[in-house]
C-alpha cells in the first residue's frame, strides 16, 4: 500500500476509513497535497516524519483525513482534516518550531505544492499542523509566506 516513497496509504487516514473502504479505495481520501507535503517535508528535513501510526500498533489516528464521526479532543469542528487538506506531523529529530523554520526557509517549494496555512507551534507543542485551505489575503500579515493560525 505504498503511495509515495517511504509512505503507506494508512498513514494518511483514520483507521475507520481504511477499515470501511480498504485498498485501493482509501486513495480517494488522500489528496495530492497530503502526499506532496509529506514527501517534500521528509526531503527538506532529511529525516523520517510521523503522521498516523495506528497500522503499526501506535496510537496516532487523526493526523490525516478524519471521518465525519471522529473529532479528537480539542480538534476543530470544521477542521481541514475533514476535507483531505491537512496533515499533522512530528519527527524525533526536530521540534515543531524547527519544522516550521525549515518550511519557512523553503517557502517557495512548499507554496508550489499548495501549502497556505500552518498552526502556531505554541498551540501544538508535539506536532505541526499544515494545510492547503484557500487563503484570504486580508488575513495575511505583511511579509508572511503562510497564514499562521494561533488557535483552532
Amino acid at each position: 500500500m505504498v503511495i509515495a516513497d517511504n509512505f503507506d496509504a494508512r498513514e494518511f487516514v483514520h483507521p475507520a476509513v481504511f477499515q470501511s473502504v480498504g485498498w485501493p479505495r482509501v486513495r480517494w481520501y488522500i489528496s495530492d497535497f497530503m502526499i506532496n507535503y509529506a514527501v517534500l517535508l521528509r526531503k527538506i528535513l532529511n529525516a523520517p516524519i510521523q503522521i498516523n501510526n495506528w497500522h503499526r500498533g501506535g496510537r496516532l489516528i487523526g493526523r490525516g483525513y478524519r471521518p465525519p464521526g471522529y473529532r479528537p479532543p480539542g480538534g476543530a469542528l470544521f477542521s481541514q482534516h475533514y476535507l483531505s487538506r491537512a496533515l499533522d506531523v512530528s519527527t524525533a529529530y526536530y521540534s515543531p518550531r524547527e519544522i516550521l523554520e525549515a518550511i519557512q526557509k523553503n517557502a517557495d517549494e512548499f507554496k508550489a505544492i499548495g501549502l497556505t496555512t500552518i498552526e502556531n507551534p505554541d498551540f501544538t507543542p508535539t506536532w505541526l499542523h499544515a494545510d492547503c485551505r484557500p487563503i484570504l489575503q486580508e488575513l495575511m500579515k505583511t511579509g508572511e509566506n503562510f497564514y499562521i493560525v494561533d488557535a483552532k
